[in-house]
């Protein structure tokens, strides 16, 4: 697969780097490091979103909650990565949000070959557009972007995916508009630095780098009116609709109309009903320590959003333990 290499890249630098530091195994795959211990591998995305920090937090909980398992991060460009790396083999562990889920599994968009392994495991938060531009562009809607320069996201990533969604729909692919792809981080960084107009992050809000860019300079989080809203939903089946809070960002005094999708962490089919059951198990214990600490994770307090109204369907392992629980029959 176009993406083999870069995973096993990235897993064998991470791989060295945590040898040298902490002596931990490689986790590329299921495997055994120290005797009796499961190390695994869980694919992210750009350090400057969500998906990082939420996958960082998910690996030190099961860690942290069961002594049989290890899970080492292995950053990527988003879900389109995850989603061949669990298929591949490269990751054991993957974030995907919602709607690159369903595409993979039906063989739709950017996958020519349905993907009918890939199993979810839990929804874990609402990705959310969140598009953002400094105040001096003058901007207060997406569709005042165009003629201007816009960071899109990661090549192949759910940012992307959705950002060309809006651009299409609102017309913003007319008039001389650049789309650059970028990481979210230095993207943001570009913005600040005057090299963009704005950006786009689709993750859980706030997103961390947007946030830092409201932060260090006055900021507008720009809005769909209605009928764009409507005209998106009706392009995507796992859209819908989602408000971003009044004071998610400096300087944001309003609530903001957008749409969002489930984010999911999947694994593949061939992945133990046992290993999977146990993984399930300590997300569902760490729920109340996640939602703390982590403000995008705040669904995950709805046991219903965790396991129903999902775009694939659930890992057997993950459907026994909700069903013990008492939410699945």
């Amino acid at each position: 697969m176009a993406d083999t290499g870069v995973w096993r890249k990235t897993l064998l630098m991470g791989a060295a780097l945590c040898l040298l530091l902490t002596g931990c195994g490689t986790g590329g795959g299921s495997g055994s490091g120290e005797e009796g211990l499961t190390v695994l591998t869980i694919g992210t995305a750009d350090s400057g979103g969500t998906m990082y920090t939420v996958g960082s937090a998910l690996a030190q909980a099961i860690t942290n909650g069961d002594s049989s398992i290890k899970v080492n991060i292995g950053a990527s460009t988003g879900s389109a990565m995850n989603v061949r790396g669990l298929v591949g083999g490269e990751i054991d562990l993957g974030l995907v949000s919602g709607d690159v889920a369903y595409a993979a599994y039906y063989g739709q968009d950017d996958f020519s070959q349905p993907m009918e392994s890939l199993r979810a495991v839990a929804a874990l938060y609402v990705s959310t557009s969140n598009w953002i531009a400094p105040q001096s562009v003058g901007a207060e809607y997406v569709h005042d972007l165009v003629g201007k320069r816009i960071g899109v996201g990661p090549q192949e990533s759910t940012t992307e995916l959705s950002a060309r969604t809006a651009v299409t729909v609102l017309g913003l692919d007319q008039g001389g508009t650049q789309l650059l792809n970028c990481g979210l981080g230095d993207g943001a960084r570009m913005v600040e630095q005057g090299e963009l107009d704005a950006i786009h992050g689709f993750s859980g809000a706030p997103v961390g780098g947007l946030k830092e860019l409201a932060q260090n300079q006055p900021c507008q989080l720009l809005k769909y009116t209605q009928e764009e809203l409507e005209a998106i939903l009706d392009e995507n089946q796992s859209y819908y609709p989602v408000v971003i809070p009044a004071g998610t960002y400096a300087g944001q005094e309003e609530d903001v109309d957008t749409f969002g999708v489930k984010c999911l962490l999947c694994v593949d089919a061939s992945m133990s009903e046992n290993l999977v059951y146990q993984i399930t198990q300590e997300i569902w214990a760490a729920t109340e320590k996640l939602t703390k600490e982590h403000p995008a994770l705040a669904e995950m307090a709805d046991r219903e959003f965790v396991c129903q109204d999902l775009p694939i369907p659930l890992h057997s392992g993950a459907w026994e333990f909700y069903e013990d629980q008492g939410i699945l029959e």
